[in-house]
């Protein structure tokens, strides 16, 4: 079962998303604190069978809304789930950059499309 958690969730669990953040961070490219992350930006947690398996956070800047996200390992079929009901909320187009290959086959098997480079992007419809 899919639980979502954001930060101001009673049963939030920083110290467990933080610890994730901090083990995936060179991966995903963001050098921000995680304090920084919680602050400026949209965080969900997604939970399977109470297990937190994936985190995805948005930030918006001046044109563009941006996804970041960080996983355990082998859980493409919840990541898509998870993402597909984010993005279905989202009303504009989404954009992310990866140069990690898993993470780019996750934004893939979600419906992003390879935009140039390492850039990739979900058409709103």
């Amino acid at each position: 079962m899919i639980e979502v958690r954001t930060p101001q969730s009673k049963n939030f669990n920083y110290a467990e998303c933080k610890t994730m953040y901090e083990k995936n961070q060179a991966l995903i490219n963001d050098d921000a604190t995680f304090d920084e992350v919680i602050q400026n930006t949209r965080f969900f947690a997604f939970y399977d069978d109470n297990v937190l398996t994936l985190c995805v956070y948005f930030l918006p800047t001046e044109d563009k809304l941006w996804l970041t996200g960080y996983g355990i390992r082998k859980k493409h079929l919840f990541n898509k789930k998870c993402f597909t009901a984010l993005l279905r909320l989202m009303p504009c187009d989404v954009w992310a950059e990866s140069y990690n290959k898993p993470a780019i086959y996750g934004l893939l098997v979600a419906g992003f499309k390879k935009y140039k480079d390492n850039i990739y992007v979900y058409r709103h419809k």
